[in-house]
């Protein structure tokens, strides 16, 4: 070994190695600098990395072969070399690139992913690819509450969501969806790495303190990409004028982000003073509300009711009685006087705002789930036409689509909402659904791990995990899926799981089973009469299913005569002579010339 380094230092390869560090060291430290400023992506520092540190061992390797040594030095060494020593040179060669793939891994070169883009909240899947956020798209993040006082969260939340709605109406700009940006309330997260996962250009941030009759908001408008401000002022007025401060903070941040970055925007009209307890007891009803649970409809209903009754011109409290009506409807109480309740809160609000898209959309909701097909198709037009890229107006129109018969347009508005809200469980979830009914599993499967990471274990996007697994035969991840479903209390679902298991491994007879299993559990939380029918016409037991699909039309189902146009529909259904009864019916043709009317608009386009 004492030959080795004589040798070593004849070829003067000590020398090398040092020279060799220092110039890769002084290069990399340069790279660092230079590379930022001129914008280069963060992988060409890693390759550069990367490159000194496979590039020591060759460049040692290279001096050994070509420098010229000593007067007898080379015939010495190779005949006193032993294997013992070629073992060693070898163990350190070896060493040096293991140090060195450790180093770059930790850099996260190796990490295909290591730009989640979603950051602290979730590691979900990404939904949508990696792409340049529009020119004027931005995302409020909640204001922080200066009021000294935690109960007060709700207005500055409040105030945040208000400007972010106020926003969103603007067609010229794309705004990321609360459910989103309220992801990262209380996260200290860099300003950056936010636009980067909600595909934003611009971030809003501020505060909110509010003292009786007096409110100080501040706000500041920051260009993601250098965080640089854009546009920054402090507002003190009477709590009475928030609604048009709100309109003013809206109009400079349209302003500063059209015209820094191209366009124009019109003034919007002033809009008169509001009762301040009044609006604070609208925030309040706004806050529970999304709870979404009986408790908080309840008492958002109460809240919402006296101030529609102090404020009868405050479109957007109308609005929000009339979309938490429709939530009740929805999950929990099909009574007739809460259908007219919430169409006259909602026309109310549209009479007095007629651009209210969060009232739009819920009209159209419950046109939609009244079998009012002709009133449906203008709420829908009107969306489309006030403002095509808000959520209220995607989410409405997704489940119009839904269930008219067109799962491709019903997924295509789905994923547009998701890049607006990409931390959105339930517009995941939905997406699962719709490429399921597609027999798209791969992507079902995809949106349903992505709504996962958000909320881990729900029953729903499990089981829509499960039939996606058994429609790509991993029969095995669905059987787990099914016990984990049945683990956890949700036996209906489990069911309907292990009958797509059974229908992927030629079971007929154990997909009859599972199928009558749903159906001594109905009703459960899941499935409606149109799926037990449809289970059953899977397992080809027609008149099973027949007798639960009328079922459905004595309950109005919405999502009963899509059937006919969904993929995974055995056509022997659609053939047979008690489907066609059914749709003879005028419930069904009218539908059926909804359904043509849309289908004729979607050519044209």
């Amino acid at each position: 070994m004492q030959r080795v380094l004589k040798a070593i230092q004849e070829r003067k390869i000590d020398r090398v190695a040092a020279a060799y560090g220092v110039a890769a060291w002084l290069l990399v430290q340069a790279a660092s600098i230079g590379l930022p400023t001129f914008g280069a992506p963060a992988w060409v520092m890693k390759v550069m990395i990367m490159a000194a540190l496979a590039g020591f061992p060759l460049v040692l390797w290279i001096t050994w072969h070509v420098a010229a040594p000593a007067h007898g030095m080379a015939d010495e060494v190779s005949a006193s070399l032993r294997r013992t020593d070629m073992a060693l040179l070898g163990f350190l060669a070896v060493l040096i690139l293991l140090v060195g793939g450790q180093f770059a891994y930790q850099l996260g070169a190796f990490h295909p992913k290591n730009q989640s883009n979603v950051i602290g909240a979730s590691r979900a899947p990404v939904m949508q690819a990696s792409v340049k956020p529009p020119a004027t798209s931005i995302a409020v993040l909640p204001f922080l509450n200066l009021s000294g006082d935690p109960k007060k969260e709700f207005f500055s939340d409040g105030i945040s969501e208000e400007l972010l709605n106020d926003l969103a109406n603007t067609p010229k700009l794309r705004v990321a969806a609360r459910t989103s940006c309220f992801a990262f309330k209380g996260r200290n997260e860099d300003i950056r790495k936010i636009a980067q996962a909600l595909n934003v250009r611009a971030i809003l941030e501020g505060s909110v303190r509010e003292d009786g009759q007096h409110i100080r908001i501040t706000a500041q408008l920051i260009n993601a990409s250098d965080g640089y401000h854009l546009w920054s002022k402090t507002y003190d007025r009477d709590l009475s004028n928030i609604l048009q401060v709100q309109d003013e903070i809206a109009q400079a941040i349209t302003v500063a982000l059209t015209h820094t970055l191209g366009g124009g925007v019109a003034t919007p009209p002033k809009r008169p003073a509001i009762d301040p307890d009044a609006y604070r007891d609208y925030l309040k009803a706004q806050a529970l509300s999304a709870l979404k649970t009986d408790g908080g409809d309840a008492q958002a209903v109460s809240l919402l009711k006296t101030v529609t009754a102090r404020e009868p011109s405050f479109a957007p409290a109308f609005a929000g009685l009339g979309r938490t009506y429709v939530h009740m409807i929805n999950f929990h109480n099909r009574d007739p006087d809460l259908r007219a309740a919430a169409k006259a809160a909602l026309d109310e609000a549209l009479a007095i705002d007629p651009r209210n898209l969060e009232a739009l959309s819920s009209r159209l909701y419950l046109y939609t789930l009244g079998w009012d097909w002709t009133h449906a198709a203008t709420d829908a037009a009107g969306l489309q036409r006030i403002n095509a890229h808000n959520v209220f107006t995607l989410r409405g129109l997704q489940f119009y689509y839904g269930t008219l018969g067109f799962p491709e347009q019903q997924s295509a508005a789905l994923q547009e909402v998701i890049r607006l809200d990409p931390l959105s469980f339930v517009d995941l979830n939905n997406l699962a659904s719709a490429y399921l009914d597609q027999q798209r599993y791969p992507e079902a499967a995809t949106a349903a791990s992505a709504a996962l990471a958000l909320k881990p274990n729900r029953p729903l996007t499990l089981y829509s995990l499960c039939w996606a697994s058994a429609g790509m035969r991993d029969i095995e991840k669905a059987r787990l899926l099914s016990r984990k479903l049945s683990s956890i209390g949700n036996s209906d679902a489990s069911f309907a799981c292990s009958l797509r298991i059974a229908l992927a491994a030629g079971d007929l007879s154990g997909a009859r089973k599972a199928a009558d299993e749903v159906a001594q559990h109905f009703p459960g939380f899941f499935f409606g009469e149109t799926d037990v029918g449809y289970f059953y016409a899977l397992t080809n037991n027609y008149s099973a299913a027949l007798r639960w699909l009328q079922r459905a039309y004595s309950h109005r189902d919405t999502t009963l005569f899509s059937l006919a146009y969904s993929p995974t529909t055995p056509p022997k259904l659609i053939q047979n002579f008690g489907w066609k009864s059914l749709m003879a019916k005028p419930e069904a043709r009218a539908w059926q010339r909804a359904h043509d009317r849309v289908a004729a608009t979607l050519a044209r386009n």
